[in-house]
């Protein structure tokens, strides 16, 4: 079944050294960097220095004060600035809410040129009825918000008593469609008016006083009725035309009362009663002739 068999052998010659590889060797070379340095330097240089010296022993007083911040305070001026701290942060604060000078402009570079040319006619107001009867303006008072003018009229021709009627006109600059011959509010007034004052926190009141003495307080939110307080022909009130009104503070925070003061010397502080709608006097005062200082160069305040 199986046989012995011969066969030849299978032979595979090497070619290792039959066949040669060949090489060959490249080679590169940049371009020579060329560097250079160079160096600059100043040759001239300055130095410039500037001093202020103390005008005064004042300045140098102060000056050396600041330097040192051991040195002692001046005597009263902490409880100084305690005091007023309040009352000037209160006008700071209206003065910045206030629109009286929005759009005002002075000329502060050239001093030379005149005032009058940083200055416009913005607004002339009239009232009709007061022109035809020859009255005159007698006395102009701003409302604290800045945008609303009263004004009132009277005659300033002569001294002597009279009765006839007059008026208070009021006009808001900042309303739309503004009438420069129609105010706003016109308030009819049985005697002359010769002063005016507004609240100095509400816009809406406005003080008076008459020719005939008499002192008011209006209302101008109440157009059928605006007169709030009177003080009538009494025996505490002015016998002759009132000349200055103003609103003082009172002792009780936020209250303000009313100072007026006639052409005979009397000067009456007065507290408002809007309930019973007149005035009650808490002070008098009255200036005679002899007080009034007799320099030229005095004056009264």
């Amino acid at each position: 079944m199986f046989t012995d068999e011969d066969l030849e052998a299978a032979v595979i010659r090497s070619a290792w050294n039959s066949q040669q590889s060949a090489w060959e060797t490249r080679g590169c070379q940049t371009a020579d960097v060329h560097c250079a340095a160079a160096e600059v330097q100043t040759v001239f240089t300055t130095i410039s220095c500037t001093q202020t010296e103390p005008q005064d022993s004042i300045t140098e007083s102060l000056t050396q004060l600041n330097l040192n911040p051991d040195s002692p305070e001046t005597p009263g001026l902490k409880e100084f600035l305690h005091k007023v701290e309040d009352t000037v942060i209160r006008e700071l604060s209206r003065n910045a809410s206030s629109h009286a000078f929005d759009g005002f402009w002075v000329n502060q570079e050239d001093r030379s040129q005149p005032v009058s040319r940083t200055v416009s006619c913005l607004h002339r107001l009239q009232h009709p009825r007061a022109q035809e009867s020859g009255l005159h303006v007698t006395s102009v008072s701003w409302s604290c918000t800045g945008s609303v003018i009263a004004c009132a009229y009277g005659r300033i021709d002569n001294g002597d008593w009279r009765t006839e009627s007059s008026y208070v006109c009021i006009w808001n600059l900042n309303r739309r469609g503004l009438n420069h011959k129609q105010a706003d509010l016109v308030i009819n007034v049985s005697t002359e008016v010769s002063v005016l004052c507004c609240h100095p926190q509400h816009p809406a009141l406005i003080a008076g006083g008459l020719y005939s003495g008499e002192l008011l307080v209006w209302d101008t939110s109440q157009i059928q009725d605006p007169v709030m307080a009177q003080t009538g022909m009494s025996a505490d009130s002015h016998r002759e035309p009132v000349y200055e009104v103003c609103w003082v503070p009172l002792q009780r925070k936020g209250d303000f009362g009313v100072l007026s003061a006639c052409s005979g010397g009397r000067v009456l502080l007065w507290m408002v009663d809007s309930d019973s709608g007149g005035f009650v006097l808490t002070a008098s005062f009255s200036l005679v002739g002899q007080q009034v200082p007799q320099s030229s160069n005095a004056g009264l305040k």
